[in-house]
């Protein structure tokens, strides 16, 4: 809630001092035949007063100039008074319709900060229960309801103002297009589509619910659809645009739109149009009359406010902006809304929605004999139901036991399944490594001859440009020739392993340095992520690194239009896990089997030996780990060195490479 300021100026401060000073000079000569009596006496009355007065004005002005807190402003607290008002044509035009109102009481009334708090159908009721509110505009089916289950009372009776004269009833109205001939009376609307405004909106669809069901027309089951447009112009426009076949509203709101030149009201028909010679109300309407919309204040508002906020409203003009803008005539004593409640009773809705019914005591009463047999059945039934249940429960367990022990069955097959498969991989690297090294060796010394003496003759000076080039591509693809002889080697493992305790983290970080200034890293970003104070783990340095530099190669080359090389490092179950990660084109799904496979690439020809996977997996098993990779087309793949963690304390032994390095 707002709250308001308020400050004395300079020239009521001054007053209020020297205001004792001009009270007792006209105190002195309030009587004239004394002061012409005596005037000797009073002029010397006058002279000690005027003395007195210029002594009180210097030091006023001595207290003014010495303390500018009394000239400044001194904040006053406004109480903040929070009215809801039913807000049945929208927010915005609530709040048009009545901040003039909550403006006229706050001038009215000081102290006060009045403000309106424009509210939905479903949330009058929580407000009021809440006790957000001081006051509530709202219909008068709400305003009973709110009545009698959170105690408000009401004040006064608004007086709608409507073609020049102000009216405390109003009534709902009934309608249609004007060119439907095939709905002219009430019992024409079975079958039809309807709408209304709200549920709980009186004028916009109670009063019309009353009259049809008097009519013997249940709208729920009888009519085709009945849907609720939650503002009156809502449902004035679905009946305009052909979307549903009639409605309702209340009473001046299609003069009001009207007026707003929003429809033309020759384009309706109003249902049972009440042209009697006692017309009540002077605008469209096809139901009995209610007493219009009451202001209550709720069980926490005062009520010496409530007086004041009462007796501001009634002597409010007819012709003030707040009643303009509200489109009143002002305010009324408060009606007679015992028809409010007769209606809500016809209806059985509202805080009457129970009236009526048969209460348990009558009930038992009446029916003792059937609560009997309806406990005893409840008994047997009780009985047969923990049966039952105790039944379902032993199968729930037995069945869940089942699916235990079937997860952990499966579970160890694909252990089983997995092993095999690692041991049959393992075993055909050995054999092919094996093959590998026998066949490099046999061809390593002639290849080595073969480009000592190519080179020999590359340095020889009678040489023409033919024999130049032709010796140029010799010694390129013998040289190409013993790089495959050298993977051979490196494939069948040959160098001896080195082993030490190594810190992940610095292998990694180390690696990303060698390989930061290569050309296929250039358009690559690069992200770390590693887990702080992982255990060491027992490998060989150089071994390690030729994997990861392998890995993060192959990464590059799937990305040969850039990406992300995320490189993260953990520990979990057990064991240390390094992932080399890319967003690149990703391995195909029938390719994923065979990537470990010696000789098999998917790169193009001349581009790869096939030989990289197969001796980063071999140098992973050495180390007693395992080399994972997880892929999906398009998105990119990653690769995982799981090792198992040191036997040693990271501290009781230290990489003398890496430490030389540093």
């Amino acid at each position: 809630m707002s709250t308001g300021k308020s400050s004395w100026s300079t020239e009521k401060r001054v007053c209020f001092l020297i205001k004792p000073c001009l009270a007792t000079v006209f105190q002195r000569c309030d009587n004239k035949s004394d002061c012409m009596a005596n005037p000797d006496e009073n002029m010397d009355v006058l002279h000690k007063t005027s003395s007195f007065f210029a002594g009180r004005v210097v030091l006023v002005l001595a207290v003014l100039l010495a303390s500018p807190g009394l000239v400044s402003a001194t904040p006053v607290e406004f109480k903040p008074v929070g009215i809801g008002v039913l807000a049945k044509r929208g927010t915005q035009q609530c709040l048009e319709q009545w901040e003039p109102t909550a403006k006229y009481l706050t001038k009215e009334i000081p102290g006060y900060t009045f403000r309106i708090i424009p509210l939905a159908y479903d949330e009058v009721a929580p407000a009021v229960a809440q006790g957000k509110l001081d006051f509530i505009l709202a219909n008068p089916s709400l305003y009973i309801e709110l009545e009698q289950l959170s105690g408000v009372s009401r004040l006064v009776t608004l007086k709608n103002l409507c073609l020049g004269n102000g009216y405390t009833v109003y009534a709902g109205v009934i309608f249609c297009k004007a060119c439907r001939d095939d709905i002219q009376q009430f019992v024409d609307l079975k079958g039809k589509t309807f709408i209304a405004v709200e549920e709980d909106s009186f004028g916009g669809w109670q009063m019309a619910w009353r009259e049809l069901h008097k009519q013997g027309i249940d709208p729920y089951r009888d009519f085709a659809s009945l849907r609720f447009g939650k503002t009156h112009d809502a449902a004035v426009e679905a009946v305009r645009d052909d979307k549903v076949d009639a409605g309702t509203v209340r009473s001046d709101t299609l003069e009001r739109m009207a007026a707003e030149g929003k429809i033309r009201l020759d384009e309706f028909r109003v249902l049972h149009k009440d042209e009697g010679g006692n017309v009540i109300l002077p605008f469209l309407h096809s139901t009995r009359t209610y007493p219009e919309w009451p202001l209550a204040k709720t069980r926490q508002t005062s009520d010496e406010l409530a007086q004041k906020v009462a007796i501001a409203l009634m002597q409010m003009p007819s012709d003030s902006p707040a009643a303009k803008s509200a489109q009143i005539a002002g305010w009324a004593i408060p009606q007679n809304y015992q028809p409010v409640d007769d209606c809500l009773k016809d209806l059985r809705i509202g805080p009457y929605k129970d009236y009526g019914k048969m209460t348990f005591g009558r009930a038992v009463r009446r029916y003792w004999p059937w609560w009997v047999g309806l406990l005893v059945l409840l008994t047997v039934a009780t009985g047969m139901a923990v049966y039952v249940m105790r039944l379902n429960r032993g199968l729930e367990l037995a069945v869940s036991q089942y699916r235990k022990e079937l997860v952990e069955r499966i579970r160890a097959e694909e252990a089983l399944q997995k092993s095999e498969q690692l041991r049959a991989t393992t075993e055909k690297l050995a054999a092919i490594g094996r093959l590998a090294a026998g066949v490099a060796h046999e061809i390593n010394n002639p290849l080595t001859g073969v480009l000592t003496f190519s080179h020999l003759l590359r340095e020889k000076e009678d040489l023409d440009v033919q024999d130049r080039e032709d010796l140029d591509l010799i010694i390129r693809e013998t040289t190409r020739a013993s790089n495959i002889v050298h993977n051979l080697l490196d494939f069948a493992r040959e160098r001896p392993t080195e082993k030490q305790v190594l810190d992940v983290n610095e292998v990694v970080r180390w690696t990303i340095h060698l390989l930061g200034n290569q050309e296929a890293f250039q358009n690559i970003r690069v992200f770390e992520d590693f887990e702080e104070n992982l255990p060491g783990v027992d490998a060989d340095e150089n071994q390690v690194q030729q994997v990861l530099v392998n890995l993060m190669l192959n990464a590059c080359a799937a990305m040969p239009n850039g990406g992300t090389l995320t490189l993260s490092t953990t520990f979990r179950d057990g064991k240390v896990h390094i992932a080399v990660a890319d967003t690149g084109t990703g391995i195909k799904r029938e390719h994923i089997e065979r990537i470990f496979d010696p000789f098999f690439s998917t790169k193009g020809v001349g581009k790869g030996t096939g030989l990289g996977l197969s001796v980063s997996y071999g140098l992973v098993h050495q180390h007693g780990g395992t080399l994972e990779v997880e892929s999906q087309e398009g998105l990119g793949s990653t690769f995982t060195v799981i090792l198992p963690p040191s036997k040693y304390q990271s501290g009781d032994k230290t990489s003398g490479a890496m430490q030389e390095k540093r």
